[in-house]
This record gives C-alpha cells, sequence and structure tokens, in this order.
C-alpha cells in the first residue's frame, strides 16, 4: 500500500513510518528540512519536503497515496487554526484520489478532558476537551463528515506517549537532571492515560490494513497509574531516590501555560475497543514496571528519537 505520512520526522509520526515500512508498504514522508530526511530515509522511506502551515503544497503527494496518516502538529498558539486548514485540504485531496481512500487522524485523549474518576470508552463525550486542545472535537467531526464523500476514515486518540529518548518521560526526566527530583503538577492523585511510541506506531499500521471503516481508537495502554506512582518510578529510575515535587496548578499555569492544565486531567481511558476489532496487543503495559529500561532507552537516544 502507497502511505503518506505528516510529521514523518515527529516523535510519533517517525515511529509510525519505521512500523510502516517494517510491514512491507511503500512510505513517503513529509519533513519541513530535507537535512532532517535520514530520519525518514534509514527506513527505507521517501522524504517529501513541505510545510502543513502551507497545505496546499502536499495535495499531489496525497492524491498519488492509498493511505494518508496525519501524525504532524505545530506547536503554536495557532495549532487549531493550522489543523482545521490542513485537515480541509488533506480531505478534499483524499476525496479526489484514485487510490484506497484511507485517512488516518491523530487527536488525543486530552479531547475527552476529565473523566471524572471513571474508566471511559470511545462512546465518552467531547465537550469537555481541555483548553490546550479545545479544537480537537471540531476537527475530529470533520472527519467524521469525510465518509460521506467516499473516504474511509479513521481517529486515533493516543494517550501522553512514552518511549525511547522523547515523549512525556523524556520531558520529566530532562527537567530532573536539574532539579535532582520530578515535578508534577499538583498532588498526583490524577490519572494519566499511556501508551508506549512503539505500540502506538503498531495500532497505526493495524488502522490502515485491516480496521472497520469510521471507528474512533483510544490508543491507550488501559492502565490505572496515579501521576504520583508515576513520577515515584521514574525519579528511583533516574536515581534521585523517589524524589517528587508538586507544584500548585496556578503556578504551573504560570509557566506552562495550558499545558498545566492538561497535565492536572484525571484520566482513566480504555484502549479495549483496538485490542478486540484489531487483534492489537500492547506490549508495554507497565510504565512503573519498566521504568529503569525505559530511562536506560532515554538515556541511550533510544530508537534514534
Amino acid at each position: 500500500m502507497k502511505v503518506f505520512v505528516t510529521g514523518g520526522t515527529g516523535y510519533i509520526g517517525n515511529a509510525v513510518v519505521a512500523a510502516l515500512c517494517r510491514a512491507g508498504h511503500d512510505v513517503s514522508a513529509l519533513t519541513r528540512r530535507l537535512d532532517t530526511s535520514g530520519l525518514i530515509e534509514r527506513f527505507g522511506a521517501r522524504a517529501v519536503k513541505g510545510d502543513i502551515t502551507e497545505p496546499d503544497g502536499l495535495v499531489p503527494f496525497v492524491k498519488k497515496a492509498d493511505a494518508v496518516i496525519h501524525a504532524a502538529a505545530e506547536p503554536s498558539p495557532e495549532m487549531g487554526a493550522i489543523d482545521r486548514r490542513l485537515v480541509a485540504v488533506l480531505l478534499d485531496a483524499v476525496a479526489e484520489s484514485d487510490g484506497l481512500r484511507r485517512f488516518v487522524y491523530t487527536s488525543g485523549v486530552w479531547a475527552l478532558g476529565d473523566t471524572g474518576g471513571r474508566m471511559v470508552d470511545e462512546s465518552a463525550p467531547t465537550a469537555n476537551a481541555t483548553p490546550m486542545v479545545a479544537w480537537r472535537p471540531a476537527v475530529e467531526e470533520m472527519i467524521g463528515n469525510g465518509m460521506a464523500r467516499g473516504i474511509t476514515a479513521w481517529i486515533i486518540r493516543p494517550g501522553l506517549v512514552y518511549g525511547g529518548s522523547g515523549g512525556i518521560t523524556a520531558t520529566m526526566w530532562a527537567a530532573a537532571e536539574k532539579e535532582g527530583a520530578i515535578r508534577i503538577v499538583g498532588e498526583g492523585s490524577n490519572h494519566w492515560a499511556l501508551v508506549h511510541r512503539d505500540d502506538l506506531a503498531d495500532l497505526y499500521v493495524r488502522c490502515v490494513e485491516q480496521a472497520p471503516a469510521g471507528h474512533v481508537f483510544n490508543a491507550t495502554d488501559s492502565s490505572r497509574l496515579t501521576v504520583r506512582v508515576i513520577a515515584g518510578a521514574l525519579s528511583r529510575a533516574a536515581g534521585h531516590q523517589g524524589k517528587v515535587v508538586s507544584t500548585p496548578r496556578d503556578e504551573a499555569r504560570a509557566h506552562l501555560g495550558p499545558f498545566a492544565d492538561a497535565l492536572a486531567l484525571d484520566q482513566e481511558v480504555s484502549g479495549v475497543l483496538a485490542e478486540r476489532l484489531l487483534g492489537w496487543e500492547p506490549r508495554h503495559r507497565s510504565l512503573v514496571g519498566e521504568a529503569e529500561a525505559l530511562y536506560r532507552a532515554y538515556k541511550a537516544g533510544g530508537s534514534g528519537r
């Protein structure tokens, strides 16, 4: 299958490119700078230069593909507007293509907001999306509307992604190197929905290959770990003797903006639907149990990212 991936050099997108190539697909992936094309080409994929803020330039590549996976993000206050414009152009191009017209959109569990101390699945509403991603539900609706145009579309909502030298664990460990402790927002009684980067990449492959049309998939390991427990394990793995420092949300918000509110969400999110429909079996189900191995991979620059 010919697959075009946005965000090909990014933390999620690069893992998706690798997984698609291992599965034997013909992959082209977007990069903003050709000097980073090696991150894509090392897996046997082709690097395509372009910019998600100029989506019209991507149309020729989309029209040549059987499937498009949108895994790019722009770290900007304008991300909502950029993504809406990009998705509109991508959907138009997919609808006009001669390929299989498959499209996968990367959303995220933050679109579900706080889950109120209970485990939720894909049927949970998105009316309370955290402010950082308040625009995501509208884009998810755009994806659903694309089905009426002959597009086979799916939405994947990753939990907080970890593994290798990036993701949420890397962010926390990097900060701890300066402070000698893991810092969290609030007291840490809230839960995080989690997924390992490699397991997430496997889900994208399964989705474009075999998923029933129109599904939303929560990409999580279905664990129910509190942030305090996660932070303690990360602290011990990094040699900080389990030290964890709590920052009040208002104080964190002054430094991190809406990211602080996202980190303070209490979320328990099930990934069972993907397991049942696609045979997805996350190999990494306990961040706490694997913390030491994860730290070694982080220090070694795991998976090249």
